[in-house]
């Protein structure tokens, strides 16, 4: 049985003003991310998510913005040999799938203001 898995994580900076950051981790979500939502304080953050296990990868990297939003992160898909699946053939039209995370995902936080949060809402595909 499938279910979607809400995981919220809040990275608070702390250090000096525009250098500022922070990260937070959570255990072990196991699944495809399906959104990730970003919800800042007043001022601008610099945002990267990423999963630890089994090897770390960046889910998530976003500029400088304070602008709260909702994002559907996708890699592309390999074949046996590592290869990018494509439609077609052509290497421009690969197949994007979602992002599998076996363990702990880090929010973190740069180029802040000091005290600067943000949360993250990360829905997880559990099976």
């Amino acid at each position: 049985m499938q279910r979607i898995t809400s995981y919220r994580l809040t990275a608070t900076a702390s250090g000096t003003t525009g250098s500022a950051t922070t990260s937070t981790d959570q255990s072990n979500p196991r699944g495809k991310v399906l959104a990730i939502e970003l919800h800042y304080g007043k001022h601008d953050a610099v945002v990267a998510i990423t999963s630890t296990m089994p090897v770390s990868q960046t889910i998530l990297s976003i500029g400088a913005t304070h602008t709260d939003a909702v994002y559907y992160p996708r890699t592309t898909d390999n074949d046996y040999q590592g290869n990018n699946f494509t439609y077609d053939g052509n290497a421009n039209h690969v197949v994007p799938t979602e992002y599998q995370v076996f363990g702990p995902i880090a929010l973190a936080i740069s180029g802040a203001t000091t005290t600067e949060s943000v949360t993250a809402i990360i829905y997880v595909e559990e099976q």
